[in-house]
């Protein structure tokens, strides 16, 4: 396993494509963004380059917000065509920057709409985004995140339900994201709901809680945690997402380190 860089949250005080060589002189060799039209505005080939460059791998992008207010969202059906067409445009810039995935995320909840009618359109629409991106292929990364701090109203708020969904798809390229703070805050039992849904998950995010800040100041034992998802035979990305205080670079060093140097 080893680690990966959010530079959309650590970094930020310079360009995008600096971030990429910061990155990488500290010592990662896996970087990933959010939407691809962004924090970078190059073609996806003129960042295919620049990561080759600096002998780094970008692993995932994100296809919409998280609210639906970017892409429409899958909890919305009478937005379909608005989140296929961003997804389509995500997907082909994915391909030309040879980035293999990109993350999903819901939408928040639409009023007036039941829960069971929002899971149909989520799984409805995730199955028509699944099959894209197949053909592209590409992976999906389906993210639950947390309602009380960071996303107020946000539909899918837990790994088990997320999980499942993956589930329901039944498409070899639906995967979760497992983002340890926004887990830790709506669920805990990080290494319960971990194991029980190893076989879905396909990227982990982490952070520190509460404050979403260095992983090593608060609550969660990282260490520990990192350590049983490799015994679980994890051998993907352990995303780094957090806003670092002080110096960016220097934090980003002690946090390697506390990681245990992946």
């Amino acid at each position: 396993m080893e680690l990966g860089l959010c530079i959309e949250m650590a970094l930020t005080d310079r360009p995008f494509e600096q971030r990429l060589a910061a990155a990488a002189k500290l010592g990662f060799k896996n970087v990933e963004m959010w939407f691809v039209d962004l924090s970078y505005k190059g073609s996806g080939e003129d960042l295919a380059r620049l990561a080759g460059k600096h002998k780094v791998k970008i692993t995932n992008t994100v296809i919409g917000a998280p609210d639906g207010s970017v892409g429409g969202g899958l909890t919305d059906p009478r937005k379909r065509p608005q989140w296929l067409e961003r997804t389509k445009m995500t997907l082909a810039f994915n391909r030309a920057a040879g980035i293999p995935a990109t993350i999903v995320c819901t939408g928040n909840a639409i009023p007036g709409m039941s829960d069971a009618q929002m899971e149909a359109s989520v799984v409805e629409g995730l199955k028509a985004t699944a099959e894209l991106a197949d053909k592209a292929g590409m992976t999906l990364l389906l993210e639950p995140l947390n309602t009380r701090y960071d996303h107020a109203g946000y539909w899918l708020a837990g790994s088990d339900r997320g999980a499942d969904i993956c589930r329901q798809v039944g498409s070899p390229v639906m995967k979760l994201v497992f983002d340890c703070y926004h887990m830790q805050i709506m669920e805990g039992d990080l290494l319960g709901h971990i194991q029980r849904n190893i076989d879905v998950i396909g990227h982990f995010h982490s952070a520190g809680v509460p404050g979403r800040h260095e992983p090593y100041n608060g609550e969660i034992n990282y260490p520990f945690l990192m350590d049983h998802i490799e015994s679980l035979g994890y051998k993907g990305v352990f995303g780094l997402e957090y806003t670092p205080t002080g110096d960016h670079e220097t934090s980003l060093t002690r946090v390697r380190k506390y990681m245990g140097g992946r």
